[in-house]
Order: C-alpha cells, then sequence, then structure tokens
C-alpha cells in the first residue's frame, strides 16, 4: 500500500542523529542485524541488540554498545534468544481438533493456514450470528510488542470484550495509568535520564537525590519501561534509594531508608508521608498553589493520617515514616519508581492515587531528577483506539473498525471495560448475573490458567464447559493451548518479524526481521491483518503486510518518514524538555497547564467524582487481613504475596530454556526462618500454602530477606517437561498460588488481592 500525500507532514524533530546508521553488515564470517528486542522472551523494554545470523539461524544475540537506552547490556531472556527459537519444543504448524478432544495432545491435526483462516471465520461469524458480537473475548496479555493491537483485534471481532487474560481488576499497570492519566493527563515515569540520547551528559538533566523504590525490584524486573542498571548508574552519581517491600532485596539492601511494609498497607504510608510534608511545610508552595486542583481537600484527607498511626498499620517503625516524608519532602528532585504491587491489592487504585499526590505537592512534575511526562514518541500511536474518557470503548474513527455492539453490561469497571469475573459468569451461563454469553476466546499472548487468572480451576472449567470455539496465538504448546484450544496458530519471535518498538515514552525504533520464521510461524501482525480483512473488510483493512500498516501508523501521526525510514536509522529519541505545563507542551490546544477538566493536576479527581467514584485517595485495610478477618486469621495466620517477577522468566515464559532452569528450576515460597520453625518447614523441601479457596505446592526458602508473618510465592509456574498426557496440563494446577486467590476486584473494578491475602503453610 502506497502511503498518502500529506500536506499536515513534516519532519520529525529528533534529538539524536537524523542521517540513520548502519543497521545490518558483515562481520567474522555473521551478518550482523541491528534492531530493538520485544516480546518473545519477554519483558516491556525494547532493548537494543545485534543478532548475528549464520547460514541463516541466529547464532547469538548480544547487545547494542551504541544504543542509548540499553547502553550494551542484555537480561537473561535476550540472551536465551536462540534456545528458544530452536528448541525441539516450539510450536511451528497451524493445528486443529474437536471441541470434545480439548486435552489431548494426540488430537491435533496439522492444517494450512487458509485451513486455519476459514475455520476461524466460519465458525466465529456462525458464533456471533446466534449469540451476537459479544460472544467473542479477547483474552490479551502483556508478551511481546502486540499488547496495543490486542484492542483493535477487539474491534475486529466487534466485541466489547476485553478480558486481560481473566486478570482480576486488570491489575497490571492498569489502575495506575488509569489514576494518572485521571490525574495528570499522561502517565509519567521517573527521570534517569533515558529521554535524551547523550543520556547522563545531557546538561539539562540533573540526577534524583533520591529515587523512592515502591513495590518493585527494579533490577530484576525491569519492569514497566524502566531498566534496573538506569537506577544503579545514577546511584553511581550520588542518588540514594528510598525502597518499600516486604522483602529485602537488592535494592533495599542498599537503600538509606528501607520500610519492610505490611503487603496491602502502603496506601497508609502515603498518606502519613502527605500528612507530614504538609504539618511540616515541605510541600511546593508555588506548584501547589498554582498548577493543583483540590488542596484542600487533600490536606483534609490526610490530616488524620499521623506517622504512628500509618506505622501501626503498615508495621514499620515510625521513625522511618518521618525520615522518609522528610527526605522526598526536602529533596531537589525525587523520582517514584512503583510497580505492580501497587496494582495488585485491592484498592490498588487508590494506592496508586495516593502515591502519585506525594508527587504533585512537590511539584516534581517534569521536573529534572523528578517526573518526566511520557508521551508516545513523534506521536506515533494508534488512532483507533478509543480514549480513556469513552465508557463504553467505542473507537473513534469508524472508518477503521465494523460496527460494535454495545450491550449493557455487568461488572464494568471505572475505564468501561468489563471485568474477568463477569467474562468467567459469562461462560458459565449464569443468566442470573450475565446478559449475555461467552462462546468463543482468543488467547492473545497471554497464558491465563498459568499466569494472570485468579482461580484458574473454575476458569478452566468455565472455558471447557460455556465455550463452543477458542483460538490460541502462541510460541509453546502452553498449559491454556492444551487445555483450552480448538485451533493453534505459531507466532513468531521478534527476530522472524518486524515492528514498531516505540510504544514506550522514550524513543520510537524498529523491530527488524534477521531470519525466515522457522517453520510456518507468522508474526501476531500478519495474524491481525488477515483477520481483519475476513471480518472488516478490504475497505477497513486496506493492508497487505504488517509494514504497510506501520507506514500508516506514521503517516497518520504527521511524520514524514516511513517504516523503512526507521528500520535504517534504528532509532530516534524526541526533543523532550522539562516543565511542559508551563509551556502549553502537555495539550493538544497548546494551553498551559495538564490535559485534566481543570487543566491542573488534581488532588481532587474531577473525573472519579463524574464516575461517582471517591474522587480523593484513602486507605482500606485489604479484605481478607490480620485487622480485616481477625477470626479467619487465626485460621490463616501468615500474609500470603505473589505476582513479583524473578531473574530468569517473563511471568509464564521461558520455562523450557535449560540455561534459565538452571537459575532457577522450581518454584519457590519465601518464609521467615521463625516462621518456618513454628510449621516444621525446612530449607529446599516441598511445602504445601492453603487457605480458604485452593493450594499450591512449592519448594520452600527459608530466608530472614523475607518479613516474618509473610510468605512470598513465585506465579506463573508450570513444567514443560511433563507428559501432555498425565492430565495435568503441565502441572500448572499444582504449584498456581493463583488458587488461593479471589476474582473480586476494588470498588472501581480495578486492583486485586494478588500482594495481600491470608494462608497457612505445612510440609508437603
Amino acid at each position: 500500500m502506497e502511503m498518502e500525500s500529506s500536506e499536515t507532514c513534516s519532519a520529525p524533530v529528533t534529538a539524536d542523529d537524523p542521517t540513520g546508521r548502519k543497521w545490518t553488515w558483515e562481520e567474522d564470517g555473521f551478518t550482523v542485524v541491528r534492531a530493538n528486542a520485544r516480546t518473545a522472551p519477554g519483558c516491556h523494554d525494547n532493548c537494543g541488540v545485534l543478532m548475528y545470523v549464520k547460514d541463516g539461524k541466529i547464532d547469538h544475540v548480544e547487545g547494542d554498545p551504541e544504543d542509548p537506552y540499553n547502553q550494551g547490556r542484555l537480561c537473561l531472556r535476550c540472551l536465551t534468544l536462540p534456545d528458544m527459537m530452536y528448541h525441539e519444543d516450539r510450536q511451528l504448524y497451524p493445528m486443529k481438533r474437536a471441541k470434545e478432544e480439548r486435552g489431548n495432545p494426540d488430537a491435533w491435526e496439522r492444517i494450512t493456514w487458509d485451513e486455519a483462516f476459514d475455520l476461524i471465520e466460519t465458525r466465529i461469524k456462525a458464533l456471533q450470528a446466534e449469540f451476537g458480537n459479544e460472544c467473542v473475548d479477547v483474552a490479551a496479555g502483556t508478551g511481546r510488542d502486540v499488547i496495543i493491537y490486542e484492542q483493535l483485534l477487539q474491534r475486529v471481532f466487534g466485541t466489547p470484550n476485553q478480558a486481560m487474560g481473566f486478570f482480576p481488576g486488570q491489575a497490571c499497570y492498569i489502575p495506575r495509568s488509569f489514576s494518572t492519566n485521571l490525574k495528570s493527563g499522561a502517565l509519567y515515569e521517573g527521570d534517569y535520564s533515558q529521554f535524551f540520547p547523550d543520556r547522563y551528559d545531557n546538561p539539562k538533566w540533573k540526577r534524583p537525590d533520591y529515587v523512592l523504590i515502591w513495590g518493585n525490584n527494579p533490577v530484576v524486573a525491569n519492569s514497566d519501561g524502566t531498566l534496573g542498571h538506569w537506577i544503579v548508574e545514577c546511584m553511581k552519581r550520588g542518588t540514594k534509594l528510598i525502597t518499600i517491600d516486604p522483602k529485602l532485596t537488592w535494592v533495599a539492601a542498599h537503600s538509606e531508608y528501607w520500610l519492610q511494609v505490611r503487603p496491602g498497607t502502603d496506601a497508609a504510608l502515603a498518606l502519613a508521608f502527605g500528612h507530614v510534608i504538609i504539618e511540616e511545610d515541605l510541600y511546593d508552595h508555588e506548584f501547589v498553589d498554582n498548577w493543583t486542583y483540590g488542596f484542600d481537600e487533600y490536606k483534609e484527607a490526610v490530616k488524620d493520617w499521623t506517622p504512628e498511626r500509618a506505622a501501626e498499620i503498615a508495621d514499620v517503625d515510625v521513625d522511618l515514616v518521618y525520615s522518609v516524608a522528610r527526605a522526598i519532602g526536602n529533596a531537589e528532585g525525587w523520582a517514584l519508581q512503583w510497580g505492580v504491587a501497587m496494582d495488585q491489592t485491592a484498592e490498588g487504585f487508590y494506592t496508586g492515587m495516593a502515591a502519585y499526590d506525594l508527587v504533585g505537592i512537590t511539584g516534581m512534575f517534569d521536573h529534572p531528577g523528578g517526573m518526566v511526562a511520557g508521551i508516545v514518541p513523534f506521536n506515533i500511536g494508534f488512532p483507533w483506539i478509543p480514549s480513556m474518557e469513552e465508557v463504553n470503548w467505542i473507537p473513534q474513527d469508524p472508518a477503521m473498525r465494523p460496527p460494535v455492539s454495545k450491550p449493557e453490561l455487568r461488572g464494568l469497571n471505572a475505564m468501561g471495560m468489563p471485568d474477568s469475573e463477569s467474562i468467567v459468569e459469562g461462560m458459565e451461563g449464569d443468566a442470573g448475573t450475565n446478559d449475555y454469553t461467552i462462546k468463543s476466546v482468543i488467547f492473545f499472548a497471554t497464558n491465563p490458567l498459568a499466569n494472570e487468572g485468579a482461580q484458574p480451576k473454575r476458569t478452566y472449567e468455565a472455558i471447557i464447559k460455556g465455550t463452543e470455539f477458542n483460538v490460541v496465538l502462541d510460541t509453546w504448546m502452553t498449559p491454556t493451548a492444551l487445555a483450552c484450544a480448538d485451533v493453534f496458530l505459531p507466532v513468531a519471535t521478534y527476530a522472524e518479524r518486524s515492528g514498531i518498538s516505540g510504544h514506550q515514552p522514550y524513543r520510537t525504533g524498529a523491530i527488524v526481521k534477521a531470519v525466515e520464521p522457522a517453520g510456518e510461524a507468522r508474526s501476531d501482525q500478519s495474524i491481525l491483518i488477515e483477520l481483519g480483512k475476513r471480518f472488516c473488510g478490504e475497505e477497513i483493512f486496506p493492508f497487505d503486510t504488517p509494514e504497510d500498516l506501520y507506514d500508516y501508523m506514521i503517516q497518520r501521526s504527521g511524520a514524514c518518514f516511513t517504516y523503512e525510514d526507521m528500520k535504517k536509522r534504528s532509532w530516534a529519541y524526541p526533543v523532550v524538555d522539562y516543565y511542559r505545563y508551563k509551556t502549553g507542551g502537555l495539550r493538544p490546544d497548546g494551553e498551559q497547564g495538564f490535559l485534566t477538566p481543570t487543566g491542573l493536576y488534581e488532588l481532587y479527581s474531577v473525573g472519579l467524582e463524574a464516575m461517582e467514584c471517591p474522587a480523593i485517595a484513602s486507605y482500606v485495610e485489604p479484605p481478607a487481613s490480620p485487622v480485616s478477618t481477625p477470626e479467619l486469621f487465626e485460621e490463616y495466620p501468615l500474609v500470603l504475596t505473589t505476582g513479583a517477577r524473578n531473574w530468569g522468566y517473563f511471568h509464564s515464559e521461558g520455562r523450557q530454556i535449560p540455561h534459565l532452569r538452571r537459575v532457577q528450576p522450581d518454584p519457590i515460597c519465601r518464609i521467615h526462618p521463625d516462621d518456618a520453625e513454628k510449621y516444621g518447614i525446612e530449607d529446599g523441601e516441598w511445602m504445601i500454602i492453603e487457605n480458604y479457596r485452593g493450594s499450591c505446592k512449592q519448594r520452600a526458602e527459608v530466608t530472614p530477606r523475607i518479613k516474618k508473618g509473610v510468605v512470598s510465592c513465585d506465579h506463573g509456574w508450570w513444567f514443560p517437561e511433563r507428559d501432555q498426557h498425565d492430565g495435568t496440563y503441565f502441572g500448572t494446577f499444582e504449584s498456581n498460588p493463583n488458587n488461593m486467590l479471589s476474582y473480586k476486584p476494588g470498588s472501581v473494578g480495578l486492583g486485586n488481592s494478588y500482594k495481600s491475602d491470608l494462608c497457612r503453610v505445612r510440609k508437603a
């Protein structure tokens, strides 16, 4: 497809070399391809890589030392790319089987791609004719670079249903990102110089005095677009750390202050920090007076949240509460590095608000060494994706979609998305709680039986009972694929396809195809285009290749370069400046202020008030805790936390790779020595963790690094080495702590208690 000419097309303003770089060359018998990495193998970052190709295969991968983003550093997951690409268990061909044969590995029949697409088109159109467009659910995850395209896939099928991998409360960055957008009109990231191609040498940049690491372990997780080494580099330059975590992590051990918080009580600490900052007059008067809305209401909300009260609730030293509040209140610049521990509490949405308000009252927005607004580079986005304000999630551009059903859904959260339990109920066919039934699920970059989904056995039974036709797009025969799929579509790795890596707010760049896909694997984007043509027509999907789609995206942004240009230049940084709220750089109308209804940072959210939700941050005790359910606590006397990432894996990915399994061969439950002794648990032995919902089996790590009274369980575990015929679906139900978790989200439909429930333990 040729790009249309546009009078609005203009060359992008970049902060780096606009002339391009050598993106492929010959070196010592290898063809080297410079590109940006993206899952799989998994993570949320877009690191620069050099892929070394010989005889049409990836021989090895190295970090690109010229790339300012990762500066030559790569994690284990990226380095083991060839092991994953050429693993004997990788799925390479489209397959089908009959519904009644779900779970039977011998029932698969290899088919062609045309047969697969014909079958998907025929079956889903027939189901939609009988039950309506809303009978389809797109169960999307965060694997691969296709997380944003999932919403386009949702539009392809004309359905409002997106289950986010059956993740209750959409509790992975969405609670925080939604609250930050409501309150400030943008997503803000800690300023570790990542916005500049010359990084630490940029004269505008100042290192943060403090980085407040809250519910995050960035040197392990590299989460939410943040590489841990950025923070380490800041430390080398004098930055001090504050860590809030029930575990003694590497960053906690290197922190000036470490608060070993009781899981789920973080909002109490945030409100107490705000109390001290106001009472001791440490807040930024200029910013608060001129650029915030609702300060009086916020001041009233934190008035009674003394450090003494919060310290008792969170089980931390009260002196530390005072010290942390004073440290950030007096800092010339401080950055908030927060993680999913915020989201994965019942009221994770309001927990995030409480922490984010500390940025507001100290004036750290677009502040050197503070927080910087993350805006899509060069505006290369997705114009058909609905805005947050559209509660029915109807795309803005009708030319890019077919008609979309708009049923009145039970369980709509504050974003207008159906919560995961309502989707499960739709498959269970409970007419008393749902207006429609779910008959087909498209599993897109997700493995919910082993990873995100709460109560996986319930989810499994609902899928088996209620659905008629399911499709899985993946690289492996995962537990979800083995148990639930009727059609399996093999997808390409990032080395086998093209893409755009600029969904993060720092830069844009190209994912460059280095080798042909193994077997008959295809890219997610090419599969999406074919489905779009079949369900929406050529007029709406006029793209022949993924590169056509990328060119369209770039063209709509107003930029005058193409995907091919992007590939040749490798990466491009937009020009970023500070204090954009003073210059009109945060609003499309060019007016000063923030992109909010008031034009100010909203300590009191007008948007939440309009949705008839509490408009200001607050603390709510977790639904099950030593305080809220004391009788239950007597029976289940330990606090359960889960969901953290580890070195070798991205959620449920990577268990097939020998190098990664050597780093950690089994799921680990961390337990304090005093608790282990009390319950007769020995280090290294298998143990049972259980509560009133279910149980799981993990290997014990007896360590003083975990808070006494808390156990921390690894998530996302399954065992691909197990026999597919043994009926355990690779042991996914055996070691999955999600067996013990609830589907119920928080008060706005976001957040869930992954980080704070109750349990007991015993020997296996």
